[in-house]
């Protein structure tokens, strides 16, 4: 995966897969005729969510549901916009990604168009002054340019070439390392009502779609719908989705508190043991290529 339209093409693919799945395992489970349902109002909207057309028929179409049928409607479209958030977070993750890798090597390597970023009279490579572009089309150009600058500046790996550029002491930027206290701050909300098991099959569906990628990635696209890997997944996914449907998302009594305790010890279990490590590495790693004597915060986590 090379670039962001890349993973942005996987995206529009992998939100094409999922919906299919989606929409076979309520088949399985519910019917044609309840697909048939929630496609009739999909279909009278629009992309975010508001009425399009035919919005009195919806809402008389709505109205007359039974109650079991509105109950599983709101679930299906529940568990639609759950894994739509999944699949579309999971690649904005990795278009991040791909922007902190191709950001470490320019300033690893020194490129220059890195660096004159952070140059206040540095003009962008495609201005050219011989050059008859509109004004509209440069200012476009220069609009876009900018907003990656600007996303590379909040890493790390932008942060420290930034204050080299700026003539900051290194031993101004080492005492206010020595100073550096992050301490994390957890409140129990009686609203965190999603049950672990839910959470679980959320990490289990956003591993399987890493997992396509990496076999996706080095097949030849008229070779993906063939692919044992690629097939065994796809039903690995279809099972997750299957399990999701037929759990139910909420607790079915008063959170006590050792449940909200619970939670809160669930977020170090499954993400800050997995991501605080990384994310020190990623801050000695940047600051080490551009101030290699100066010493990281101490490790206390």
């Amino acid at each position: 995966m090379a670039g962001s339209s890349t993973v942005h093409l996987f995206l529009k693919y992998r939100l094409r897969i999922v919906e299919d799945i989606w929409e076979s395992v309520l088949q399985q489970e519910c019917g044609p005729e309840f697909v048939d349902l929630l496609k009739h109002l999909l279909a009278d909207c629009s992309p975010d969510g508001n009425v399009q057309t035919g919005g009195n028929d919806t809402l008389a179409l709505i109205e007359d549901l039974d109650l079991n049928d509105a109950i599983r409607a709101t679930r299906a479209f529940a568990l639609y916009f759950q894994l739509i958030n999944i699949v579309e977070q999971h690649y904005e993750q990795l278009g991040e990604q791909k922007q902190y890798e191709a950001a470490y090597e320019r300033v690893a390597d020194g490129d220059r168009a890195t660096q004159s970023f952070f140059t206040v009279d540095s003009v962008p490579s495609y201005i050219d002054p011989e050059s008859s572009d509109s004004e509209a089309n440069l200012l476009t150009r220069g609009l876009q340019e900018t907003s990656q600058y600007r996303r590379e500046a909040r890493t790390f790996q932008g942060m420290f070439p930034k204050l080299k550029r700026l003539n900051v002491p290194p031993q101004h930027i080492q005492n206010l390392m020595d100073k550096l206290d992050v301490r994390l701050v957890f409140t129990a909300h009686p609203t965190e009502i999603v049950r672990h098991t839910i959470r679980g099959k959320q990490r289990r569906i956003a591993k399987i779609l890493r997992q396509l990628d990496r076999v996706e990635e080095g097949l030849h696209p008229s070779a993906i719908s063939t692919s044992f890997e690629t097939n065994a997944l796809r039903q690995q996914l279809t099972e997750e989705i299957r399990l999701w449907w037929r759990t139910d998302e909420l607790h079915q009594f008063k959170p006590t508190v050792l449940d909200e305790v619970d939670f809160t010890l669930h977020y170090f279990e499954e993400v800050l043991f997995d991501t605080i490590p990384e994310l020190y590495q990623r801050f000695c790693s940047a600051l080490h290529t551009t101030f290699p004597h100066l010493q990281p915060p101490s490790y206390d986590f």
